[in-house]
């Protein structure tokens, strides 16, 4: 196995465990230094690496600049030269001196690298399976949660989707998400009282942060639903954040419209109104 071969099988494997990752690699160089063009090596968000693109000060000011693409509002990549004492870079551009006395320059290309995003799917009914399969077919990573046994079964679901049995409460169990990744919450359970349970993890102050939270139904149960929620106490800017109603088709259109960073569908959204609820459609 080439040495190519056996850096990027261990940054899939690194990709996959930790959901994200910076990849830096030496695009260009000037004069001497310590380090030439291909070299590339890893950062993660924590502040480690793995790889080596010269070592020493410039090494070290590479994995500080790549924290900035794992801030929610950084930027995906960029490109930068780094000085060692060589003044041949057209001014203008972008460049830092490393502290380093050995000569040269190098330009450096980091790109922020993410797993596939996660579609949790809460309920493994009938609508459930049908969006398990469409969330495959779009590149998500599917994962499906249900109290029922017969509904949580792997081989009800493609090979590809993951499948677990949560409790009452529609709690996943611990490990079930896999970290680092954007994650797409739908609730499609078979009732309005398994939605409440299903929706109120993903309420609560302790909830792991998500790009979408729909839930499907009847401008009639949603309004209900999100009644019984105000009621218990969820604040209205939470409630304001959930998506509904929703259908088969427009979950998926509204999740990788948000993926996507695209401008919002336009579908129908809960209104509150004093102590109800209401979507502005009759039911």
């Amino acid at each position: 196995m080439s040495g190519d071969d056996a850096f990027f099988r261990e940054l899939t494997r690194e990709l996959e465990a930790r959901g994200r990752l910076a990849l830096a690699t030496v695009v260009e160089t000037k004069g001497s230094g310590p380090s030439r063009v291909g070299r590339r090596f890893v950062v993660f968000d924590d502040g480690s690496f793995r790889g080596t693109i010269g070592g020493g000060p410039f090494e070290a000011l590479v994995v500080a600049d790549a924290a900035a693409l794992f801030r929610e509002d950084g930027p995906p990549r960029f490109l930068k030269w780094y000085d060692f004492f060589e003044r041949e870079i057209e001014s203008g551009q972008l460049r830092e001196p490393t502290n380093m006395i050995c000569g040269g320059s190098a330009r450096v290309s980091v790109e922020l690298l993410r797993a596939a995003p996660t579609l949790v799917v809460l309920g493994g009914g009938h609508v459930g399976l049908a969006l398990a399969r469409l969330g495959v077919d779009l590149g998500y990573d599917v994962l499906v949660g249900d109290d029922r046994d017969r509904y949580a079964r792997p081989d009800r679901f493609p090979p590809n989707v993951k499948a677990v049995h949560t409790n009452r409460d529609y709690e996943l169990p611990p490990g079930a998400l896999p970290p680092g990744r954007d994650r797409y919450v739908a609730v499609v359970t078979r009732c309005w009282e398994t939605d409440l349970a299903a929706l109120r993890p993903w309420l609560s102050d302790r909830a792991p942060a998500v790009k979408y939270l729909g839930l499907i139904g009847s401008g009639r149960k949603v309004r209900g639903v999100l009644a019984r929620l105000a009621e218990e106490g969820v604040p209205a800017e939470k409630l304001d954040a959930i998506r509904a109603p929703i259908g088969l088709v427009s979950i998926l259109a509204e999740v990788t419209a948000v993926r996507r960073g695209g401008e919002d569908p336009g579908y129908p959204r809960p209104r509150r109104t004093g102590s109800r609820v209401s979507t502005g459609q009759s039911s």
